[in-house]
């Protein structure tokens, strides 16, 4: 019998709930996922295949159709870091560069990224999942999923976005009385929220626009010319890119 090689685990704290979890580095059969996907131009297979290795890589049973997009991505960020190294290579183009060695034209400036620094910040302090309508109303919403995320990011539909919108809606308060929008249709959620106004909705939306985002700030500097730049580097497709 073939010995068997024992992996290490590592514990993690999910942004959201504040749970502690473990996971094992992924392997060899997860790198040959992740590499299949990137080789692929599909969006949802690159998304199915990172939601693959965590579950694959998690020690406890835990639901990650149901995790947040920022859980996702800081534990996708972690296992990269504890599977291959947490200094990844990237590149920033800048448009124009003056110094360019054959004239005017797009530079391409290497820089590194150290995973360790990547961390969860909320964009806006007065960001909650407590939606205030009326001052007897309240939503409570809960964090979209990748594929929800993606939806109403790029669909230009109405009709589409409003239901992506109702699926985020967990629980609707009036007064003392918490009615739970699963007891509810999909339908029935849609037609409370084309009844809002739209100070109403433009709550609602505000939500979905300052949630928490994976980032890491880094330094850019050309040493062709004095260009600097600071900026932050977010979500998984930019880690990765």
């Amino acid at each position: 019998m073939l010995p068997r090689i024992d992996t290490p685990t590592y514990e993690i704290t999910l942004p959201s709930t504040g749970k502690k979890t473990r996971f094992r580095p992924f392997l060899v059969k997860e790198e040959k996922i992740l590499l299949m996907a990137q080789q692929g131009e599909d969006l949802d297979e690159k998304i199915n295949a990172i939601k693959q290795i965590i579950r694959n890589c998690l020690i406890e049973d835990i639901d990650i159709d149901a995790l947040a997009t920022f859980d996702i991505e800081y534990l996708f960020v972690n296992l990269r870091s504890k599977s291959v190294g947490n200094i990844i290579n990237l590149t920033y183009k800048r448009k124009e560069c003056p110094n360019k060695d054959d004239g005017a034209g797009d530079c391409d400036l290497p820089f590194t990224m150290d995973l360790e620094n990547v961390k969860v910040e909320e964009t806006d302090q007065g960001h909650s999942t407590n939606v205030q309508i009326t001052d007897r109303i309240s939503i409570i919403m809960k964090y979209p999923d990748f594929n929800v995320l993606n939806k109403i990011l790029l669909s230009e539909n109405y009709d589409d976005i409003v239901e992506v919108i109702a699926t985020c809606i967990e629980y609707i308060t009036e007064d003392n009385e918490v009615l739970n929008a699963s007891d509810y249709t999909i339908e029935e959620i849609i037609e409370f929220i084309e009844n809002l106004t739209q100070t109403q909705f433009a709550s609602i939306n505000d939500f979905f626009e300052t949630m928490p985002e994976t980032n890491c700030a880094v330094n850019i500097r050309c040493r062709q010319c004095e260009f600097k730049k600071e900026m932050k580097v977010s979500g998984v497709a930019d880690f990765f890119s």
